[in-house]
């Protein structure tokens, strides 16, 4: 079987009828690109195509396969001879199909698990700094933090206030899953200063700003940590939201099938996107400081979400495969 003879009679076919490559491509629902890979020699027509080509351009599957008109009676042994060689092509081409799936799958997976690394090892900020540190002076004049046992880690500031010249410490202690779920703390004693050295320590996040927990509040009344603005959950729900009416609106609007269903496909993704940000911070959206941690885990969320509207959309075709 020769794919590059099959391809030139498609052409010739194609010109007798007198259809362009696009004309072509509409009648049987697929792209003009497919049409011109297959006119070409880089690429051949499914069973399911094979069948809708032969009946638009009046020839049978069998002319098809072999690349020319088939004017005499066929025996028995060219037809299974003709039938093996599509047999055999397609069986090469399914090979094909399944590794490169078995390719996007393992990327797929291992972008998933690069995502859940990273949603495990994100920071979730404790608000309660009662639940997360206590300080106490040493007899060298140290000031100290000791971190309760459930702490992963913490951030901590030192700057001048120029407006009052006081010296300010700022401290955040942090839990994350992966520790959590191992049973791994942190160091429990964290050297903040010198008592000559620090005037006052703000801890933070914390609800309603940065709370003193060592000192007298001076100039500064709600610290100087600049932290991620509660807005940006709204700008992901908005972005996806947008995105998916978009997407929806094309298609609903594209009248090429072929075209609606690579449509389709494509929104699913914004659509779970949108669908999993409520689902992820339901009740949670005061936590101001976990914008990495909540969008790896809306990310993750997201792609259990597309995969089952994936299924749902299959199983409404008739169609059992991913």
């Amino acid at each position: 079987m020769n794919i590059e003879k099959t391809g030139q009679f498609i052409a010739e076919l194609r010109r007798e009828k007198q259809f362009t490559q696009v004309q072509l491509a509409d009648a049987i629902h697929v792209s003009d690109k497919a049409v011109s890979r297959w006119e070409t020699g880089r690429g051949f027509p499914d069973i399911d195509n094979l069948e809708a080509l032969s009946e638009c351009l009046d020839v049978s599957i069998a002319e098809l396969i072999k690349g020319e008109r088939i004017n005499e009676p066929v025996s028995g042994d060219e037809l299974n001879d003709i039938a093996s060689d599509g047999l055999s092509l397609t069986r090469s081409l399914i090979e094909k199909r399944k590794i490169t799936s078995t390719i996007l799958g393992f990327v797929m997976g291992l972008i998933i698990i690069i995502i859940a690394v990273i949603h495990m090892m994100s920071p979730i900020y404790i608000k309660d700094p009662g639940k997360a540190l206590t300080i106490e002076k040493l007899s060298d004049g140290s000031i100290v933090a000791v971190l309760d046992k459930n702490v992963s880690g913490y951030d901590i500031d030192r700057f001048m206030d120029q407006d009052s010249g006081r010296s300010l410490a700022f401290i955040g202690c942090y839990r994350t899953r992966w520790d959590q779920l191992s049973g791994k703390s942190s160091e429990t004693l964290v050297r903040i200063g010198n008592k000559n050295e620090i005037d006052e320590v703000y801890y933070y996040p914390a609800d309603g700003g940065d709370v003193l927990i060592y000192g007298e509040k001076g100039a500064t009344e709600n610290g100087g940590v600049v932290t991620l603005p509660r807005l940006v959950y709204n700008y992901w729900l908005i972005i996806g939201g947008i995105l998916s009416a978009a997407g929806i609106i094309l298609y609903l609007t594209c009248r090429k099938k072929y075209y609606a269903e690579k449509i389709q496909n494509a929104v699913l993704l914004p659509v779970a996107f949108t669908i999993s940000i409520p689902l992820c911070l339901l009740g949670r959206f005061d936590e101001v400081y976990n914008a990495s941690y909540y969008f790896t885990g809306i990310l993750l969320l997201t792609a259990a979400v597309y995969l089952v509207l994936r299924i749902i959309i299959l199983l409404k075709k008739g169609k059992c495969y991913l």
